[in-house]
């Protein structure tokens, strides 16, 4: 069972990047550099801190990882916190036909769940709840009687969820995953990520078992997969948030990935960051990244740490697991 907490925190671990942005053109910005003449001149807070932070070389990466990162988070806990609403009110047990999974489907401030079977080989949604973003909360769960046919996009995300699901991967727990998918556009090509998640339960905090799935926009064709480790690294969330974060070496990119940025948010704890491929010291904390520099606190016993790993690159070294 997740441990829950505060209502409050998980509101202002939400928000917090969209905060952030909605702050942009109110407040003069904190990101004075060369790289900033060469943005737009309405290009946003974000914007000017990724320009003035990150390597050109990363900046794509980097600006990918924490858009994805923070929206798998959203998806994530909305699925946990109608699910609980849902179960509360008896609305998920003698689901007709055979369970199919759940779709978790954003709009504006919001995110719709809806948990789907098949019945006489025909896709239905049995159930759905809302949670809303502003404020944080969980709306509108129902059973739906009759349950109502999937809509053409519903069958896709479905479609391709199913798809990613039959792939072997790197998978750290005996219960079943957590998964979310939704539809993104990328150089012009519209797609559907999937991410296929070993849970954290308890007080459980594991670091593998995460892959990503890139299929069609029809959710027919697996067109590239990505994997965040090669084996089952787990520890406990208590061990996670000792002293103030977690350390982890990375081998599979050059930067920090959506993982990351999504496990510092599930986990509530800032991760440092070791790329094995150009040995880099990043930060990953609510819902951000940044490069470390010998000027930071710490930097000297971060590079011991770091200096102590074992190097092991990549055959043909990749710069990112999406771009």
């Amino acid at each position: 069972m997740r441990t829950p907490f505060a209502t409050a925190a998980l509101a202002a671990l939400l928000v917090w990047p969209l905060a952030a942005g909605a702050k942009d053109k109110a407040a003069k910005s904190a990101y004075d550099c060369a790289e900033v003449a060469e943005l737009p001149a309405d290009a946003s807070e974000n914007d000017r801190r990724l320009a003035c932070t990150i390597p050109d070389k990363y900046r794509r990466d980097v600006a990918i990882a924490e858009y994805i990162g923070n929206a798998i988070r959203r998806h994530d806990l909305a699925a946990w916190l109608t699910t609980d609403q849902l179960v509360k009110i008896k609305a998920l047990p003698d689901a007709p036909g055979q369970p199919s999974g759940w779709l978790t489907l954003e709009r504006d401030d919001d995110i719709d769940v809806r948990y789907f079977s098949k019945v006489d080989g025909q896709l239905v949604a049995f159930a759905s709840a809302t949670l809303g973003l502003t404020p944080l909360g969980v709306r509108d769960a129902t059973r739906l009687q009759p349950p109502q046919p999937a809509q053409p996009r519903e069958q896709r995300l479905m479609a391709a969820l199913h798809l990613a699901r039959q792939q072997d991967q790197v998978y750290c727990s005996q219960r079943p995953p957590n998964t979310v998918a939704f539809e993104y556009e990328e150089d012009g090509q519209d797609q559907i990520l999937v991410f296929v998640m070993t849970p954290w339960l308890d007080e459980s905090a594991p670091l593998g078992g995460y892959a990503m799935y890139r299929i069609d926009a029809q959710g027919e064709r697996l067109i590239d997969r990505y994997e965040q480790t090669r084996s089952c690294v787990n520890t406990t969330l208590d061990q996670a948030r000792k002293p103030d974060s977690l350390f982890v070496s990375h081998l599979t990119s050059a930067a920090p990935t959506m993982f990351h940025v999504f496990m510092s948010l599930q986990y509530r704890t800032p991760i440092v960051v070791f790329t094995t491929q150009n040995e880099q010291l990043w930060k990953v904390e609510r819902g951000r990244i940044r490069l470390l520099g010998p000027d930071e606190p710490d930097y000297r016993k971060l590079k011991q740490w770091s200096d102590g790993i074992e190097r092991k690159h990549e055959a043909a070294p990749t710069s990112s697991p999406i771009g």
